[in-house]
């Protein structure tokens, strides 16, 4: 059947998507946004050709990540289109993409890292103005630091993913169809207990672990700004650019390899454990977090020196 309209022919894509696994919420809200901008613009037109992309994707220069994403999604519409049989739909191509830059993480110092969260426990205990906000918040950030998530994993975290007694919570779908289990340490399951028995009391059948009310989690933009008020009461004085959630996995990442690296365990042997914790396809990927920070420099100095130790002088002639 000949569908009549851009919209049917989105429908008809993600359905296709989601019966695959992936659960492709973020690409809907970028296709629905193209969708509105082909109504108004090129009402005529059923397919994506190169005049209409072209005049949607200038709508996002100079963003180079939304670009990104967003190429990516109608690039992957317009194969599906050229599967199905509209042989005249126009793909982007591939090296058109902007090349990403990404931000340098923030390394957290421990001095850092324990005034934040004993500011984190202070704005728990602010039950007047939002107690589940004031529960909920806190928490889900020394989740993020305890086991690297990525900060949507941790806000969309289902209560009946939560396994506490068990020691584990599962991922779902975190990108693409791929899931992971992982297992949680005791001193987490500990505080993790007196929260769920706390949040219990204001909100029993809650859909999120994390939740802004029964059915709903807190937004990305509410969760970050949370993020940013709580860093500037543990910092008032702070002049530096604010550190990003995200650089929480990082940190997470790099901190387990030094460990390891001062312990002199197998850093090789312990890398695909993490990879998978962290839910990489590669080892390439989960190195990527890891960067040589000042406290590691005189262990990676030492370490350094016994392999140069194994290497003959040579004569000068």
């Amino acid at each position: 059947m000949v569908e009549k309209n851009i919209n049917a022919l989105i429908v008809k894509f993600l359905s296709y998507k989601r019966s695959l696994g992936y659960v492709y919420d973020t690409q809907e809200r970028y296709l629905k946004h193209y969708q509105k901008h082909m109504e108004k613009n090129f009402p005529c037109l059923l397919i994506p050709d190169k005049v209409s992309t072209d005049s949607f994707l200038n709508l996002f220069q100079g963003q180079s990540g939304g670009l990104y994403n967003i190429m990516a999604s109608l690039r992957e519409f317009s194969r599906y289109l050229l599967q199905i049989g509209y042989s005249e739909v126009y793909i982007i191509p591939p090296k058109q993409s902007p090349k990403l830059h990404p931000e340098p993480p923030f390394f957290f110092s421990e001095k850092e890292i324990s005034l934040f969260f004993q500011t984190c426990d202070l704005f728990a205990k602010e039950r007047s103005i939002s107690p589940i906000r004031s529960l909920a918040i806190p928490a889900e950030f020394k989740l993020l630091y305890c086991c690297g998530l990525r900060p949507k994993e941790a806000r969309e975290l289902l209560v009946k993913n939560v396994h506490i007694t068990e020691k584990y919570i599962d991922i779902m779908q975190s990108k693409g169809p791929k899931s992971r289990r992982i297992y949680i340490h005791d001193e987490l399951v500990s505080f993790l207990l007196l929260y769920n028995r706390a949040m219990n009391e204001f909100l029993p059948d809650r859909i999120y672990f994390f939740p802004k009310d029964t059915k709903k989690p807190y937004s990305k933009g509410a969760i970050y700004y949370n993020f940013a008020l709580i860093w500037r009461r543990a910092f008032p004085d702070w002049q530096n650019k604010l550190p990003r959630l995200y650089d929480f996995r990082h940190h997470f990442a790099w901190a387990n390899i030094n460990q390891w690296a001062r312990e002199k365990t197998d850093i090789n042997i312990m890398l695909p454990y993490l990879m998978r914790y962290m839910g990489h396809n590669c080892i390439k990927h989960t190195l990527y977090y890891f960067r040589f920070v000042p406290d590691f420099y005189s262990d990676y100095k030492n370490l350094s020196q016994k392999l140069n130790d194994l290497l003959p002088e040579v004569p000068y002639e």
